[in-house]
């Protein structure tokens, strides 16, 4: 094989997968629903959140409250995340109850996330054709410049970048801009997201029913803090947005460092990140972002491996930084690519 076509294959997924498989047991690939101990004492603490807000009237056990729900709901975002790919259990109804019900808790509809996350964005990591990516320079509009100015870590000599409180609160608004986008024209000033395959008539149904089922949720947590609106900012809202920060910290390090390229390449078109042990058994190994993209279906606990694999045959291809190294280079880089 000439050295042409060589680097062509070595730049596929399949040529990864295919060299590293071999040295992954099968067990990495088996549905593992004692996972779901996971799930059970992060939604604990998330009702234990409620709990202590409810019963008490000091501002102090809110802020613990607020806390402690905020650090659990990345959590179970990133379990709801394995399982809608399938790593804990098969599809069943309980499997959907779960996802509905994680999801709504996050204010994020459950057929919108499938739609975005698994039908568009992993297919299409890091391309022209992928919804989270950074928009290009030629895209540039006004409502676009705004957006990226607010939201995006990036140079910015007008906002001191480490404490522009916006930028950690973009998955927030991430979410409200491809809700948006659900139900409007792309020619619409408002329509900022990046790439949308369009939805269809029975997928809008759906998240319109997933977005009742997510005001039915809030209006239960409301009455579970007695109607109190200080008490259901500190026990619902303010979680949200702690909860971005964490989001937001591993969503732009896993993604807008790598350039956009015309094919979709997860070793070369993603980042994974080295955190505090602690982190990777709360946060279910969500840092290890590349080996997720390789093995969507894998479990979790075994992407260290992936990881120490990709190191021995693609030092050369596979990106992994500090968690404090790939911010900060974040924060040197543009918004638009």
């Amino acid at each position: 094989m000439n050295s042409t076509a060589q680097k062509q294959q070595i730049h596929t997924d399949q040529y990864y997968i295919q060299t590293i498989r071999p040295f992954i047991p099968k067990e990495a690939f088996q549905k593992k629903p004692s996972s779901l101990w996971y799930f059970l004492i992060q939604f604990s603490v998330f009702i234990s959140a409620i709990a202590l807000t409810r019963y008490s009237n000091n501002i102090w056990i809110f802020l613990l409250a607020s806390l402690l729900s905020g650090n659990c709901l990345p959590g179970l975002v990133f379990f709801a995340h394995d399982l809608s790919h399938g790593s804990v259990m098969a599809k069943s109804w309980q499997r959907h109850f779960l996802e509905v019900l994680i999801w709504a808790i996050n204010f994020i509809p459950l057929t919108m996330w499938i739609h975005i996350h698994h039908r568009t964005h992993h297919p299409n990591a890091a391309t022209f054709k992928d919804p989270d990516r950074r928009w290009l320079t030629s895209e540039k509009t006004l409502i676009k410049w705004i957006y990226t100015w607010i939201f995006y870590p990036q140079k910015n000599k007008f906002i001191l970048r480490f404490i522009n409180p916006f930028a950690y609160i973009h998955f927030v608004f991430y979410i409200l801009r491809n809700f948006i986008a659900v139900f409007i024209s792309p020619k619409s000033k408002l329509y900022i997201v990046p790439y949308q395959v369009p939805y269809t008539l029975k997928e809008k149904c759906s998240i319109l029913i997933e977005t009742g089922i997510i005001i039915l949720i809030q209006a239960i947590i409301f009455a579970a803090v007695q109607c109190n609106w200080l008490k259901y900012l500190f026990v619902s809202i303010l979680p949200i947005l702690i909860a971005s920060v964490i989001e937001v910290i591993y969503v732009a390090t896993n993604h807008f460092l790598n350039p956009i390229k015309a094919q979709n390449n997860s070793v070369q078109g993603t980042t994974s990140v080295i955190v505090p042990p602690l982190f990777n058994v709360i946060h279910n190994n969500f840092s290890y972002h590349t080996e997720h993209h390789l093995f969507p279906t894998m479990h979790p606990s075994y992407y260290p491996l992936v990881s120490d694999l990709l190191k021995r045959h693609f030092p050369q291809d596979y990106n992994q930084l500090t968690i404090t190294e790939a911010w900060r280079r974040l924060w040197n880089s543009q918004a638009f690519d």
